[in-house]
């Protein structure tokens, strides 16, 4: 019998898609990544309930 489940997920994921230069640090962009980019928060949504239905039809 084999078990389908998942034990973990790995997203780069932040509120605001991409990634900023820190510069001088005065113009940042409150929920962007500094190193990584990242996808933003409606994609990261959207992907987690897809997986959500997905797993459930197994």
């Amino acid at each position: 019998m084999a078990i389908k489940a998942i034990c973990g997920l790995m997203i780069e994921s932040n509120l605001v898609e991409g990634r900023q230069e820190i510069g001088d640090g005065k113009n940042l962009t409150y929920g962007q990544s500094i190193t990584d980019a990242c996808i933003g928060w409606n994609e990261t949504e959207k992907l987690i309930l897809e997986t959500n239905n997905i797993l459930e039809k197994k």
